[in-house]
């Protein structure tokens, strides 16, 4: 079995569940246009970092990446120099290196252990990361992120030689969510976590070395959580995740022992509300195994491709289309005009401030449905009077 690579970006997950990395190596990596989008991204905002020009001089270019292309639209040069703006305001007065390579080899103990960089700076006596994530799925935290703490500790054991650094600032950018997290790490701080790495680091090996041979395996080095499987390849046949879920599917199903839902106890109904994300992924990994089978032409016993639900019906060609309805119709009604949205007006707006601050006047947004989260969730909790206003006035305009 080939040896596993340490990625920083999955160090959320093989620091928590050593066993993961022997399992994924069996499963392949497959291309996402998710991410070759996000690659595209940082290609460009890198570009412009290093050239010191707008993400406008790529508007209407087409880059291929993984075998996905991408045509650079204004919204996304938009929220490249966003980016791009933070980091040189992040810069100012330090130096900034781009894309840069940082390992973490002695950290962990294993060689050829590194990440890269979006952007490093190094400005008196700290270090700073900036990190771009280009998804909108999740917003990520710079608190106790492992990925960017890996960086901070390769960052500070290659330039330990320019400066007396004491701490160093990791900071992630998702501009699609309009997201800005930052973190200060104290050294002593970032040398536990690097102990506790290498630590994880050793049981991810001695993983390796024991795969097949050690009969309690799945027991000592697999450990399903909702972070580390969320996006591991090996989530649709991990046999611990299944045993997992197993539990937790009996652990949920007692709730429908009860007649009427306002009898189940507080804590078997917060037990089960804990694990119902979970086994919601654990559905989704399965079936996307399925479907990645068979359209690559393997079998699935008692399952087969279906053309499913066709899409939206939309002109071919709208020159012919309209040429045959002028024959009978009014151009007033064969042509819709509609007002652009809020979001693309503060965006033409963002050279005159005053016409966007006059716009705003204008401007309403509902308040977000109310939602379930953790109690840990930094959000502020909700009076549950305003819950039942906000419902019912969710129910009246429905």
């Amino acid at each position: 079995m080939a040896h596993a690579k340490f990625s920083p970006s999955a160090a959320h997950r093989w620091m928590r569940c050593p066993g993961s990395l022997v399992l994924e190596s069996a499963v392949p990596d497959k291309p996402s246009a998710y991410a070759a989008e996000g690659t595209v991204a940082h290609e460009i905002a890198a570009q412009c970092l290093t050239l010191n020009v707008s993400a406008d001089k790529y508007i209407n270019h087409t880059i291929t990446h993984d075998g996905f292309s991408f045509e650079v639209t204004k919204d996304m040069a938009s929220h490249i120099d966003d980016y791009v703006k933070l980091v040189r305001e992040y810069a100012e007065g330090g130096s900034l290196l781009v894309e840069q390579r940082v390992e973490f080899s002695d950290t962990i103990n294993v060689p050829d252990s590194f990440g890269t960089a979006d952007a490093l700076i190094v400005h008196g006596d700290r270090i700073t990361l900036v990190d771009l994530k280009y998804g909108m799925g999740v917003r990520v935290s710079a608190e106790n992120n492992e990925q960017l703490r890996l960086y901070a500790l390769g960052a500070l054991s290659q330039y330990e030689s320019v400066g007396d650094f004491k701490e160093v600032l990791v900071v992630i950018h998702q501009p699609r969510l309009n997201h800005v997290s930052e973190c200060y790490i104290d050294l002593p701080s970032l040398n536990g976590f690097g102990s506790m790495a290498r630590e994880m680091a050793d049981r991810v090996e001695d993983a390796q070395r024991n795969w097949n041979s050690a009969p309690d395996w799945n027991d000592t080095y697999l450990a399903p959580g909702e972070k580390q499987c969320r996006f591991c390849r090996a989530k649709a046949t991990c046999p611990a995740l299944r045993a997992e879920i197993t539990d937790a599917v009996g652990d949920v199903a007692t709730v429908s022992d009860f007649a009427d839902l306002a009898q189940v106890p507080d804590d078997q109904l917060s037990r089960s509300m804990a694990r119902v994300d979970i086994v919601e992924q654990w559905c989704t990994a399965v079936r996307a195994e399925v479907e990645r089978r068979l359209f690559n032409g393997e079998s699935v016993t008692g399952w087969k491709l279906v053309e499913g639900r066709k899409g939206a019906r939309a002109w071919g060609d709208e020159t012919a289309a309209e040429k045959v309805m002028r024959k009978a119709l009014k151009a007033g009604d064969i042509w819709e005009k509609k007002l652009i949205s809020p979001a693309k007006a503060e965006k033409l707006c963002k050279g005159s401030p005053s016409l966007w601050n006059e716009l705003t006047k204008v401007v309403t947004q509902s308040a977000g449905k109310p939602s379930v989260a953790p109690a840990i969730d930094r959000r502020p909790e909700l009076v549950v009077s305003n819950v039942a206003d906000e419902l019912r006035d969710l129910a009246a305009n429905s």
